[in-house]
């Protein structure tokens, strides 16, 4: 996923689903928010950077 060509549809689909599948392995499947924030970020529609700062805000809101 670093490279930076261009994924089909179908690809990123399939990333997405190699990932919920590890994590499933370990007991901790992705969630609908989760699988959408990883789409973004593959897409090039928001980073890894900017959707961690958005989780740290978030329990900074709820924990002070």
């Amino acid at each position: 996923m670093k490279d930076k060509k261009k994924l089909s549809e179908k690809e990123i689909q399939e990333e997405i689903r190699k990932v919920d599948g590890a994590m499933s392995q370990e007991g901790m499947p992705l969630t609908k928010e989760i699988k959408e924030k990883l789409y973004n970020c593959i897409v090039g529609s928001s980073t890894t950077e900017i959707e961690r700062n958005k989780v740290l805000e978030k329990y900074r809101r709820i924990y002070g």
